[in-house]
């Protein structure tokens, strides 16, 4: 019981970090200052429950495809630098912006839910990374550490599904220039989380110091 807890306590941690509230928040606000409020719940509800299912299914068969496609950890992060690199290049210049409001109208929430809501903001390459080596170290373990792992993905999907609805309020307060303002600055920031994330790669495929 205590090394359920135990594990429980530390995978909460760690996808706490990964997953990290404000900082999502703020995405989601930023890509998402076009749409109204009732669009931006939906958006809300679909995003978090897609990116609930990719980290599920990462999670159970992360480690099998990754082995079966011959993938190494260390590729995966490269090539999810280089598609959040894309992703905040398309915050800073507004192409991403320009391309959701060109979706048909019932469409376009799903579009915006899958992306860049569910991936790669909320499923990005280091939350499908965490769950990826969640599931490594329970290989073996009995099922109840697997379902732990999948109940600390749980909540974290609620609350961040809570603070994205509550989200909208705080959009009222900063109004569209702050958020097309937020959006930009919330680029900037991601472009130098992907960099970070390539060049650890590299740092550990190399044995280079740490950068």
């Amino acid at each position: 019981m205590i090394d359920d807890l135990n594990l429980f306590a530390s995978q909460l941690v760690t996808l706490w970090v990964v997953l990290e509230p404000l900082s999502h928040l703020s995405m989601f606000l930023a890509t998402t200052s076009h749409l109204d409020r009732q669009e931006r719940h939906k958006v809300a509800a679909m995003g978090t429950a897609f990116a609930f299912l990719i980290l599920v299914v990462f999670t159970l068969l992360g480690r099998m495809l990754l082995e079966a496609m011959g993938i190494s950890i260390l590729a995966f992060q490269i090539s999810g630098g280089i598609i959040l690199f894309y992703f905040s290049m398309t915050m800073i210049f507004g192409a991403m912006t320009q391309h959701a409001v060109t979706a048909d109208p019932e469409r376009r929430l799903v579009h915006i839910a899958v992306y860049p809501i569910a991936t790669p903001i909320v499923a990005g390459p280091g939350a499908i990374l965490a769950m990826v080596l969640f599931s490594d170290n329970n290989r073996g373990a009995p099922l109840s550490q697997h379902l732990i792992t999948v109940s600390v993905l749980v909540l974290m999907s609620v609350v961040l599904f809570v603070i994205f609805w509550l989200g909208d309020y705080i959009a009222k307060v900063l109004g569209e220039g702050g958020a097309s303002l937020l959006r930009r600055i919330m680029g900037i920031l991601l472009a130098a989380f992907s960099v970070n994330l390539v060049l650890n790669a590299f740092q550990k495929w190399l044995n280079l110091p740490p950068i």
